[in-house]
């Protein structure tokens, strides 16, 4: 083990819909990744999953008890998945990282890694960082550029992605900020990086490789509409 990534304590929340067929080989690559970093604990979010992913993940958290635990919710949104997740954890940080694996999670050891030397509060994984490797459609990229001049005139984060599903947070900061959130879908992103930045959060961004591979349901018109829906809402809440 690296002697300076030894002793981290580690929640990782995993939220997941619909994720049977890949959950176990997805949590097993994670589980690989992490032992390499000392104790740690996998919290996997069943977002009301139609197919067997409850029972996927009950039996992963038998075959490998105190490292994987589980939370079933009924249908709810990522952003809810997210919150209740945090909530449960118990480390030192918390990372979060989609369960569909788009994200690799080796790439959690650099983040780990980034924390320690720049003494971070939070470190977000950014996909319009120059060192990214970004496997995404046209499409895609046009969406992610649009809402990042969004973002940027609305609210002047330090980040120019708010979006991306990797991220690393000091849980005492994450829990606090979490308090002041509303947002249940896929605007919690932003909503929790704008309560980090009031409460003086150190924040840096990290490139990421993404391997693109449209779960979730993918973004369609109707995902589009209801981010910058839930975007005015949060940049009408953040004034207040």
């Amino acid at each position: 083990m690296n002697d300076e990534l030894a002793g981290v304590r580690l929640s990782v929340v995993m939220p997941l819909y619909n994720e049977g067929p890949h959950i176990t080989s997805n949590v097993e690559q994670t589980l690989g990744a992490l032992r390499m970093l000392g104790p740690f604990e996998i919290i996997l979010v069943n977002d009301g999953s139609s197919d067997n992913s409850g029972e996927e993940i009950a039996r992963l958290a038998r075959e490998y008890p105190g490292e994987v635990l589980t939370l079933n919710l009924p249908r709810s949104g990522k952003g809810e998945a997210l919150r209740r997740g945090a909530q449960q954890a118990q480390g030192e940080f918390v990372v979060f990282i989609d369960a569909d694996l788009d994200l690799p999670p080796e790439q959690i050891l650099f983040f780990v890694a980034i924390q320690r030397v720049k003494k971070a509060d939070a470190v977000i994984g950014s996909k319009m960082h120059p060192d990214s490797t970004v496997d995404y459609p046209f499409i895609r990229r046009v969406y992610s550029l649009g809402y990042f001049v969004l973002v940027k005139m609305l609210f002047g984060l330090p980040v120019r992605d708010t979006q991306t599903g990797l991220k690393l947070v000091r849980r005492d900061l994450l829990l606090r900020a979490l308090e002041k959130t509303e947002c249940r879908g896929f605007a919690l992103d932003l909503e929790l990086l704008v309560r980090l930045v009031q409460l003086g959060a150190v924040m840096v961004e990290a490139p990421v490789v993404v391997q693109h591979s449209m779960k979730f349901g993918g973004i369609g018109l109707g995902t589009v509409w209801a981010i910058f829906r839930d975007t005015w809402r949060v940049w009408r809440r953040v004034r207040k």
